[in-house]
């Protein structure tokens, strides 16, 4: 029998395509259920029939379907999904149909049911068996059975049916299981601790006095039978700057031993709570189906939410707690999540993801990636040791198979030596050699070296030849990639930028060289080329924050997201010009320096890039407490490289031109003296050419900090590609001296396309001199 020419009955149309999909008007849909007697239609029918409210109908106001099935998506298959489209253009509504029993039905794939409530038996028992699964069985999330308490705590005690006693405790050393609460604070702290109110929390807390999402996080976790739990705002003393920075920084301790953190991901602040007060009914139709379609059960909801498959406006919107920048460590750090969301629970550990409704794919972990990222660098540092140390071995070995040889061979010499001195002392043909001893004395000849402690090669020196040290390493790509999604996420206080990411950088720090400002020292040069891809006019209207937050070259100071290339894996160049690790002259940086060297541009010199010469980059940080991830007072990056002038150029486009006679306040591009060539050889013009520009902020805003259309900017040249773009420093008109020398500030990175460098073989570093910065 030929399948229904409409739904094909809900079977890909070939092997091939990722998907079936088809569409309908009511009449259609109608007339293929009827007419052809097809049954997956009539399925469909049968759920708009029984789904209609007061409020539609679907003969009447529905203007067309969209169906969409068999396709992969987070990891498992999709079931039959409607999108219904009103012909009086109110909101689509999304329908998805499911198979309430083991086995599906055509394209309707058996989903678990939604509990309709955290503390409903279903839900209690679904944590629970997850709990059970992950502690025993996940090696990824097993941690410490009785972990070390934090410095404070609430205790939290049931009283009978309903009294519940709070209290916040000072722990000595303890050892016991402890939740941790993941929130969002909300525009009213109704509930804190303070150095004022420190002894009465430690006396109890009134359950009245205590804020919603509080009450529902304390009330789960005793329902698990967990009897500690951490709440930052009451168990840090929050106008103890001392007290915070302290306990702050502990964070990474705090989630990572925590048994569970109970995140409430659907509230924005901690008088909404983590679960509605009433239970609600399963948000599912049962269809009644006709007898001759078959046995199965068939039921219809709307889909549920899931933060994966969201812009970032809708995840602020329904999941805001996942917007905030302090959650960010606390979800990778912790080896178990609970998210509280609208509708259903979803459970995050290091091993599986998975949502009641099962929408979600079990490897959707971010935690599980990030600690997976910590594993795999250990490994390869372990990896890279061993290697190490064969390879010392090796040298060693050959080195003192060499000394024996030299040995042998300087005994052999000296014996003949004194055998031909002998011989020729006595004469005749009858002499006799010298009697041989082990251990002859021989106080005239040259010592031979034996192998010893001064001598011997150095570990440093046993690096494996076939690795360039240069590259790459992974763990910084995956650094880059948190500061990617970190640096799109919310602050309250602009300022904890740094100490909201502190318990992640705690985590890696034992694989990575010292921590400034937001880059690490053993990949400074990568870590220096971020760069705001779109800048957010809605917050860089007032160019640079107001308030300090770090130096021009970290990512800190950007108030858009930031982004790097991916693709920037090392730094060589084919380029002869390019000199690595050599010692070649510099000049001190000086903000007049001339436009244009003919000297230089006819006659380029060698080129050198930071990231050929680490060497000659350095950074000193002045923290003003006692957290080295934490606040920083001032920094100064001092970078010996090449460097060249551009020039500064506003664009303009029909929108920004012709409506407001503006310049674009987003996209810039700089003009700099170059040569194209055909040839290593033969110069063909020598003009200005524009090269794309990522400025870190809206440069035209008037203030300090503008920078205008036509001004002289310089570019420090990082990777053959890639130029930091600065300019001198000013403070009130005045030009700042660092170390006795003028300091600069970033305002940009540049890089040049592979179409300019590689097809037209332009040279922008052609008019370049090696000088040295001090940029802040």
């Amino acid at each position: 029998m030929a399948p229904c020419q409409l739904c094909n009955d809900q079977e890909k149309r070939d092997e091939v395509d990722d998907r079936l999909a088809f569409d309908f008007t009511p009449s259609e849909l109608l007339h293929s259920a009827f007419e052809h007697r097809c049954s997956s239609c009539l399925v469909i029918l049968e759920g708009f029939r029984q789904s209609e409210t007061v409020d539609w109908s679907f003969q009447y106001d529905v203007r067309r379907v969209y169906a969409r099935c068999c396709s992969m998506r987070n990891g498992h298959s999709d079931s039959l999904c409607l999108e219904v489209y009103f012909a009086d253009d109110r909101p689509k509504l999304e329908l998805e149909f499911y198979s309430l029993q083991p086995h599906g039905w055509k394209a309707i794939l058996p989903r678990p049911s939604i509990s309709g409530h955290p503390l409903s038996p279903q839900a209690l028992r679904w944590v629970q068996s997850l709990m059970h699964t992950c502690t025993e069985t996940h090696e990824s999330c097993k941690s410490t059975a009785r972990p070390l308490l934090p410095k404070r705590v609430l205790s939290i005690q049931m009283l009978g049916d309903s009294d519940t006693v709070v209290q916040l405790i000072e722990t000595d050393q303890e050892h016991a299981v402890y939740a941790a609460l993941s929130h969002c604070w909300g525009t009213e702290q109704t509930c804190i601790t303070t150095s004022s109110t420190l002894e009465d929390r430690k006396k109890g807390i009134p359950w009245g006095d205590i804020p919603k999402t509080f009450q529902d996080a304390i009330t789960f976790a005793l329902r698990l039978g967990i009897h500690y739990i951490w709440v930052d705002s009451l168990c840090i003393i929050q106008d103890n700057a001392t007290d915070w920075e302290i306990e702050s920084s502990k964070m990474a301790d705090v989630y990572q031993y925590a048994t569970l953190t109970i995140s409430a991901t659907s509230s924005s602040g901690d008088s909404q709570g983590c679960f509605s007060e009433t239970r609600k009914a399963a948000n599912y139709l049962e269809i009644n189906l006709p007898d001759d379609v078959g046995t199965c059960q068939v039921a219809i909801r709307k889909p549920l939410r899931h933060w994966n498959n969201l812009i970032p406006s809708h995840i602020q919107k329904y999941f805001p707690l996942l917007s905030r920048a302090w959650v960010y460590q606390e979800r990778l750090l912790s080896p178990r999540v609970l998210h509280f969301c609208e509708s259903e629970l979803v459970w995050e550990c290091r091993e599986v993801c998975v949502c009641e409704c099962g929408g979600l794919s079990e490897e959707s972990s971010p935690g599980g990636k990030y600690y997976n990222a910590i594993k795999d660098s250990e490994e390869e540092v372990h990896l890279k040791a061993m290697a190490a140390h064969e390879r010392l071995d090796q040298m060693m070995a050959a080195q003192l198979q060499e000394e024996e040889r030299d040995w042998e061979r300087a005994l052999h010499m000296q014996h003949e030596d004194a055998y031909m001195s002998w011989e020729t002392n006595l004469g005749g043909d009858y002499a006799l050699p010298p009697p041989y001893t082990d251990t002859p004395e021989f106080p005239d000849t040259d010592p031979i070296i034996m192998p010893t402690a001064s001598n011997l090669p150095n570990y440093n020196e046993a690096v494996p030849n076939e690795e360039d040290p240069n590259d790459c390493a992974d763990i910084v790509h995956h650094f880059h990639r948190i500061i990617e999604q970190y640096s799109a996420l919310r602050l309250t206080n602009p300022t904890d930028r740094l100490p909201a990411l502190s318990g992640l950088c705690k985590r890696v720090q034992h694989l990575r060289g010292d921590y400034l400002a937001g880059l690490w020292s053993d990949s400074l040069c990568f870590d220096l080329m971020w760069r705001v891809n779109t800048l957010n006019l809605s917050s860089d209207t007032t160019g640079r924050p107001a308030e300090y937050r770090g130096p021009t070259w970290s990512w800190i100071t950007a108030q858009s997201p930031v982004s790097y290339w991916s693709d920037m894996t090392n730094f060589k160049s084919s380029d002869p010009r390019f000199r690595v690790h050599e010692e070649l002259p510099y000049e001190p940086s000086s903000p007049s320096d001339p436009d244009y060297d003919a000297w230089s541009f006819f006659n380029p010199g060698p080129v050198q890039a930071l990231g050929q010469n680490p060497e000659k980059v350095s950074a000193v940080v002045d923290r003003p407490g006692h957290n080295p991830f934490g606040e920083i007072r001032s920094a100064v990056l001092t970078a010996e490289a090449s460097s060249t002038t551009a020039t500064l150029l506003y664009t303009y486009d029909s929108y920004w031109h012709g409506q407001t006679n503006k310049h674009d306040p987003a996209r810039y591009k700089l003009a700099v003296s170059t040569s194209s060539k055909m040839s290593a050889h033969v110069t063909v013009s020598d003009s200005n050419v524009e090269i794309p520009f990522f400025a870190d902020y809206a440069l035209g805003v008037d203030g300090p900090d503008k920078v205008d259309d036509g001004e002289r900017l310089t570019l420090l040249l990082v990777h053959p590609k890639v130029s930091l773009v600065v300019r001198p420093k000013l403070a009130a008109g005045v030009a700042v001296v660092v170390d006795g020398e003028p300091a600069w500030e970033r305002v940009g990175i540049a890089r040049i396309s592979e179409a300019l460098g590689n097809y037209y073989m332009v040279d922008w570093m052609r008019a370049s001199h090696i000088k040295r910065f001090k940029i802040v």
